[in-house]
């Protein structure tokens, strides 16, 4: 695999739909709150879940009118009990994105043997399977999205001038085979370098989810650039 450079996405400015509601997972920082704004600002419901406190302890500080639901523990039927209630009150979900929260930002007091990467990772795992009917019956009347945003280095874990745990890496797998099962919602895994801001994560984040380009299946960025992953062939010399 080679980093393949790429120029900043096209915009496409998509019409509204009924399904105008965006869930937003909580990172435990202010990009949770920069990204809300943002889809605020663009007319957006913006729906914000947080993990439980025993993993993340710390609750960003939303906006004003920002809806916001909370997972006390890590059952699937409490998450679905959740959701639930997240459909009664916003109605379907139209969009998804899930901010995968720094190592710094996990319980480190925790004396369980739960892997916080681990159970978060499966959380989002989860919460794909349980949005599948909404994201893919909002893609009927227009763009929907799943979108996954994990910060190793910008470079898809390539540069090794950062240490990161390979569990996150697991959304990259996760976000793919969405692409491949779900054909009518948009999907994509980002990679954004911890060097970028989270202003500058938020503009990423808004401009990838009107990207035309629905070829395109992960995106990384570094204060260098943007760019994704591509195959190179290597001629194998015989000996």
């Amino acid at each position: 695999m080679k980093l393949k450079p790429l120029a900043a996405p096209d915009y496409w400015d998509f019409p509204s739909t009924p399904y105008q509601t965006c869930l937003v997972t909580d990172d435990g920082s202010s990009t949770t709150a920069q990204v809300a704004q943002s889809l605020l600002n663009q007319g957006w419901q913006v729906v914000v879940l947080s993990f439980p406190q025993f993993l993340i302890p710390v609750r960003s500080s939303l906006p004003a009118g920002v809806r916001h639901f909370v997972l006390n523990h890590l059952s699937e039927e409490h998450l679905q009990a959740q959701l639930g209630d997240i459909f009664k009150t916003c109605g379907l979900i139209g969009t998804f994105i899930h901010l995968h929260p720094l190592p710094q930002g996990f319980n480190q007091d925790q004396e369980t043997s739960i892997n916080t990467d681990q159970a978060i990772v499966k959380q989002v795992f989860l919460l794909a399977k349980h949005l599948k009917s909404s994201l893919t019956q909002a893609a009927s009347q227009g763009r929907s999205c799943f979108l996954s945003l994990t910060r190793l280095d910008g470079e898809f874990g390539l540069s090794g001038k950062r240490e990161f745990s390979p569990i996150s890496g697991g959304l990259f797998g996760l976000t793919k085979t969405l692409n491949l099962e779900w054909e009518s919602v948009f999907c994509r895994a980002l990679d954004i370098s911890p060097d970028l801001d989270e202003m500058t994560t938020a503009q990423i984040v808004l401009a990838e989810l009107h990207d035309p380009n629905s070829l395109i299946q992960e995106v990384g960025y570094t204060p260098k650039g943007r760019m994704t992953l591509t195959c190179e062939l290597v001629s194998l010399s015989s000996k």
